[in-house]
């Protein structure tokens, strides 16, 4: 998994890689992380890509900080595994 960055701290590098473990926990073994981005405007926005088989997603966390867009990122991420994970049961 690649996390995309302009200059942070060492501190802030760091929480990203737990985050992204974190999400990583949230969707489940089964599903493939691809890219962690982070950007900064008038809020901080998290940005997760993955795979599960052949379905691809993109997760957004939106927040005033780095701890509320992960908090963000994380519910949007536990809504995004329920429905993969009816796609799958009812895919043919």
């Amino acid at each position: 998994m690649v996390i995309q960055v302009r200059s942070i701290s060492d501190a802030d590098e760091r929480y990203l890689e737990w985050i992204a473990g974190d999400c990583a926990q949230v969707l489940g073994g089964d599903v493939e992380l691809s890219a962690l981005q982070l950007a900064s405007n008038a809020e901080i926005v998290l940005r997760l890509a993955y795979r599960l088989g052949s379905a691809t997603g993109l997760t957004e966390g939106r927040g005033p900080n780095l701890i509320a867009a992960h908090v963000d990122l994380r519910r949007h991420l536990v809504e995004d595994r329920i429905r993969l994970g009816f796609r799958s049961l009812v895919a043919p």
